[in-house]
């Protein structure tokens, strides 16, 4: 089990994939669900719907955890095409995308996730480029989808995580 760091230079750029033996609408409304991101994503301490109800447009306030600096950043749901796709934005502390992209596979749902995070403070900036910050990207994004894959899944023992089939 691995999870792979796309990285092009200073891209960014964070991609894993998660199998989980369950519906892709399942995983998908868990995902959509802002709201019980702490649950599974160490590190974001809450999260709050701003504007809008559950789908694109809807904004979002999070407070996150980076090294152990709390952060405020805001998301917008930009795209949700039930129950195989979700796009959103990040602003503030921390600015970038995200996408999740679902796929049924009859036995269970394939996602596969990819990331890019780009700190504003010039510091984490710096910091955000160095191996270290790439492994423990690494090392967060696997142990969040290993939660959210069990948080899905009655059968926790056949959930999965990789590395992204695409870039």
């Amino acid at each position: 089990m691995g999870v792979t760091i796309l990285n092009r230079g200073d891209s960014g750029i964070v991609g894993a994939s998660l199998f989980v033996p369950s519906p892709a609408r399942k995983l998908y409304d868990v995902v959509l669900d802002v709201r019980n991101f702490p649950s599974w994503a160490p590190g974001v301490r809450s999260v709050e719907v701003l504007k809008g109800p559950v789908g694109p447009g809807m904004v979002s306030e999070w407070e996150v955890s980076v090294l152990g600096l709390r952060r405020r950043i805001s998301s917008v749901l930009v795209k949700a095409e039930d129950p195989k796709f979700l796009c959103w934005t990040y602003e503030g502390a921390i600015s970038g995308y995200g996408e999740c992209v679902i796929q049924d596979l009859g036995h269970g749902a394939l996602a596969e996730f990819k990331t890019r995070l780009s700190p504003a403070e010039p510091v984490l900036q710096g910091l955000a480029r160095t191996l270290l910050a790439r492994n423990a990207a690494r090392i967060h994004l696997k142990r969040c989808l290993a939660r959210l894959g069990h948080i899905v899944s009655e059968n926790g023992d056949a959930v999965r995580v990789g590395p992204p089939r695409t870039v």
